[in-house]
């Protein structure tokens, strides 16, 4: 069960809440005025957190492009599957160079 501290005692008792974090696996709430501020959470469980961002992140790009691909299929009906197709992927390698030109994503080899 997470711990909740103020501001303050987080503070001044930094060093044993991270050790408490580490020791429990578990997070501490940081309060301020009475709301919670932030959060202290192990450093795998701050891997894990990545990852699912990274996995939502790609999920998200994918659907956009699932939409993009529809809507080029929809406004060139009068161009073969095999000419729609073309186009989509083009659109598709165009937005992926512009998320790595970002810096979005990273392309291994």
């Amino acid at each position: 069960m997470p711990r909740t501290v103020t501001a303050t005692e987080a503070k001044n008792r930094f060093g044993s809440i991270v050790e408490w974090v580490r020791e429990h696996n578990d997070e501490v709430i940081v309060q301020s005025r009475g709301e919670p501020s932030a959060v202290i959470i192990s450093a795998s469980e701050y891997e894990k957190l990545k990852s699912l961002r990274e996995e939502a992140r790609r999920r998200e790009a994918l659907e956009r492009l699932r939409r993009i691909r529809k809507e080029s299929l929809a406004r060139n009906l009068d161009l073969t599957p095999e000419e729609g197709e073309a186009l989509a992927d083009r659109f598709a390698h165009e937005f992926f160079e512009d998320l790595a030109r970002e810096g979005k994503i990273r392309f291994q080899q």
